[in-house]
């Protein structure tokens, strides 16, 4: 039985990879926080993950919900696996502790809680034999590929 914990410890070690992230945020609510790539800080033993994303400044984020659903899509080139991560996002309203920069009013630090995560990973053979697995798998067996689906609630 796999635990709460060695999910968790999966998942954080798959974002320390990976590290870069699409953020959508479904807001209900005129002001929108826009969809772009962020970059993970930290992955706390909460299973919040840290993050920043771009706001057009501080005035639009105060007045942005407190509590809201988001996704993070991580996704690296070349590692044929992808992490899709779901959760209760909220904005930090604290001085930036992680940024000292000027484009500091030009962020929102964001934490998001893990509520579910699914992981999918393209499994690769060598090329004579993927050709004949890829050739055998069409005609006998089901998708190659490996997911998972993790629940947090």
């Amino acid at each position: 039985m796999i635990t709460k914990d060695k999910n968790l410890n999966f998942l954080r070690e798959k974002i320390g990879e990976i590290k870069i992230a699409m953020f959508k945020a479904e807001i209900d609510s005129v002001l929108q926080l826009p969809n772009n790539i962020i970059s993970t800080i930290k992955t706390d033993d909460d299973g919040n993950i840290w993050f920043f994303t771009s706001c057009t400044n501080d005035d639009y984020a105060k007045n942005i919900n407190d509590h809201f659903y988001a996704y993070l899509e991580y996704y690296q080139k070349g590692s044929e696996c992808r992490l899709r991560i779901g959760g209760k996002a909220s904005i930090v309203k604290s001085d930036n502790e992680f940024i000292d920069s000027p484009l500091k009013e030009k962020v929102v630090l964001v934490k998001l809680n893990i509520m579910q995560a699914e992981y999918f990973e393209k499994k690769f053979t060598t090329p004579l034999n993927g050709k004949i697995m890829n050739i055998l798998s069409q005609l006998f067996w089901p998708d190659n590929d490996y997911s998972k689906t993790y629940h947090f609630s």
